[in-house]
């Protein structure tokens, strides 16, 4: 299937005297993985939680599967009603640095939830799908665990399990190895690097440069809340047009 999953045009996001986006506009297709790259405090998250509405943003349009999220029109911003707005947010997964699992939920049941709860779905075919991706990130065998018994890395991946079990039509990665110890960031990698391997839309926010390049069909960077150079990741990474970019690379890959 072919079609434009994300559209942004033109999007601003303040707090306070902080412009944390300016003039963003990016798309996003079906079967991309988008690595977003930048310094801590250039807008990478941001713009992921404006997808997924965990920030409003204060200019600008974004749209999800061709349907608008929030537009601007005569300078006033207008989202969509709040269950419309539910129906499209429900298309995106957002996977946290933090994993932001429930603590008094088994992983079988931090799965599940979201699934039964708010999409209503049949209780007994979620719970099979739960176990299936389980199996996919390679914990099956922790399904009645706590994420109290987890490592980092395995909670991570019950996390992606987790954003994978509402069938969105992308995923938002936000720094997912930020918090792991670095012996374990490999295992969280390696779903994700799986998932890209079998198609699944994402943009992917993070700071393993050899991973990105490795993972992105596409690169994006930013730098104070503006896009300033996006293109392959041969480009992107190999021979970067802008001098900031240029700056950037040199400071965080090692040679």
């Amino acid at each position: 299937m072919s079609g434009r999953i994300v559209e942004l045009e033109n999007v601003d996001k303040r707090y306070g005297e902080v412009t944390a986006l300016a003039d963003v506009t990016l798309r996003v297709d079906r079967g991309e993985q988008v690595v977003i790259i930048g310094s801590s405090g250039s807008g990478k998250s941001t713009l992921l939680r404006c997808i997924n509405h965990l920030e409003a943003v204060d200019r600008g349009k974004i749209a999800i599967n061709g349907a608008t999220l929030v537009e601007t029109v005569d300078g006033r911003v207008k989202y969509r009603r709040e269950g419309e707005i539910r129906k499209l947010i429900m298309q995106t997964a957002m996977v946290f640095q933090h994993f932001n699992l429930f603590g008094h939920l088994t992983c079988l049941d931090n799965i599940a939830i979201a699934p039964i709860e708010i999409k209503r779905e049949n209780p007994a075919e979620v719970r099979e799908r739960a176990r299936e991706l389980l199996k996919l990130v390679g914990l099956e065998q922790k399904a009645g665990a706590y994420p109290g018994q987890l490592s980092g890395g395995q909670k991570q991946r019950v996390a992606i399990a987790r954003a994978l079990a509402i069938r969105p039509s992308i995923l938002l990665f936000d720094e997912p190895t930020s918090a792991l110890d670095p012996e374990i960031t490999g295992e969280v990698l390696k779903v994700i690097r799986d998932l890209a391997a079998q198609g699944y839309t994402m943009m992917l926010v993070t700071h393993e440069m050899g991973f990105a390049r490795e993972v992105a069909t596409r690169a994006v960077f930013m730098d104070n809340g503006r896009i300033i150079e996006e293109g392959p990741p041969g480009s992107v990474f190999g021979a970067p047009e802008s001098g900031r970019l240029r700056l950037f690379l040199k400071a965080v890959i090692k040679t």
